[in-house]
């Protein structure tokens, strides 16, 4: 079990890496409005705590807290995505009040 949550955390990062590139290359790094600075920023920071998470796995020298701290921030940042692309659309292009 613990392998097949390494090779498919692997495998999905080797997945990313042609998203990520398309969305760089197409859109970059956009500050035009909140929203899709927002949303342009947590892009960012997701493929990093990504990275990092599926990099952290392999380490046996971390604390004990790293990688799930790695992985909630992992879940807050999809969060943040979500709700700044998915959610906006289908609130009909505006975000709604927390």
């Amino acid at each position: 079990m613990r392998r097949a949550h390494r090779v498919t955390g692997f495998g999905l990062f080797a997945l990313t890496v042609p998203i990520a590139v398309h969305c760089l290359i197409a859109y970059g790094v956009q500050l035009t409005s909140l929203r899709v600075a927002v949303h342009s920023l947590a892009g960012c920071f997701f493929y990093g705590a990504f990275t990092a998470k599926v990099l952290l796995v392999h380490d046996r020298r971390l604390p004990g807290w790293v990688l799930p701290a790695a992985g909630g921030t992992l879940a807050i940042v999809i969060g943040v995505l979500w709700y700044t692309s998915a959610l906006w659309y289908y609130n009909g292009y505006q975000l709604p009040a927390i």
